[in-house]
């Protein structure tokens, strides 16, 4: 399996809704990561610039001057679908969609054509790969480049895991937050390979939450050796109900299925050390890193 980094590293990026005030919030920051944002998509700017980014109708007219086959895209969830559809029929090999609301019909839809496509999303904050590119809206000043990986479903919870190790002068490698919705496009197993296979990687943070599988999942891919570095993992809705959704569309249990103690119990099977807060897990991935931290 290919690597985050790598996949960043060769490609410029395309920028679906780039006109869109959510984008123009963030595309300062996207750039000083060192992202290269080549190509910007518009209906209705189609031919214009926009902050020194030329501006295209469709991320295929896009790719087709840039050569970039990276999207990231700035939608509304009504406008996922199409937007999704148009960078996969376009040859886009890495596409981070982070609309929240999508209807499940429409990601199922698009599950249908991803082909050899590596999505990201729906409802996702994004990737970002420190000084190399940022993809979405993980807070720049909660991330520092160093040697630890991070997969998320939790948005906001792993900015206060990625922040505490910050503190602590330990810096992230790759970030990939995969999205907290029922349906994800990729799997916290296979998130969890395309980020532990980055050569800059020493150690692996693991930021679930009740409700699905995917951390499950994630346990069984280490039982088959798919993940090969240590894995701190910090799983909240210790205290919830069975049925009972915490925030995330994901994040509801059905009966034992995707509960706190089926996840606590399948990861520390497959030798994940599982913590009850980020301030412990940041403490304990600091003395494991120390000495190896850039």
């Amino acid at each position: 399996m290919n690597n985050l980094r790598t996949m960043l590293e060769a490609s410029g990026l395309i920028v679906h809704g780039l006109a869109g005030r959510a984008a123009m919030v963030q595309i300062e920051e996207i750039q000083r990561q060192g992202t290269k944002v080549v190509a910007g998509v518009s209906s209705s700017k189609n031919g214009q610039q926009l902050a020194g980014i030329p501006l295209y109708a469709t991320i295929a007219e896009a790719a087709a001057e840039t050569g970039a086959d990276v999207a990231l895209l700035f939608v509304p969830a009504q406008h996922a679908k199409a937007a999704t559809l148009d960078a996969l029929d376009a040859g886009m090999r890495l596409v981070v969609l982070l609309a929240e609301g999508v209807p499940v019909l429409d990601v199922l839809a698009i599950r249908e054509r991803v082909g050899t496509a590596r999505l990201i999303g729906p409802n996702s904050p994004g990737v970002v790969v420190p000084g190399v590119a940022k993809l979405g809206f993980m807070p720049t000043q909660a991330v520092s480049a160093g040697r630890v990986g991070l997969v998320s479903r939790s948005g906001t919870l792993s900015y206060e895991v990625s922040r505490s190790l910050s503190e602590r002068g330990v810096g992230i490698s790759s970030w990939i937050g995969i999205g907290g919705d029922v349906v994800p496009f990729t799997s916290m197993a296979e998130a969890a390979q395309l980020v532990a296979h980055d050569p800059d990687t020493d150690v692996l943070v693991v930021v679930g939450e009740i409700g699905g599988t995917g951390e499950e999942g994630l346990a069984q891919a280490m039982v088959d050796g798919l993940v090969d570095v240590p894995v701190h993992a910090l799983i909240v809705g210790e205290s919830a109900r069975p049925d009972e959704p915490l925030g995330h569309a994901g994040a509801v249990m059905l009966g034992d299925a995707g509960s706190y103690d089926s996840k606590v119990r399948r990861l520390r099977e497959a030798g994940v050390v599982v913590h009850h807060t980020p301030w412990q897990l940041a403490d304990a991935v600091t003395e494991l890193t120390r000495g190896a931290v850039r």
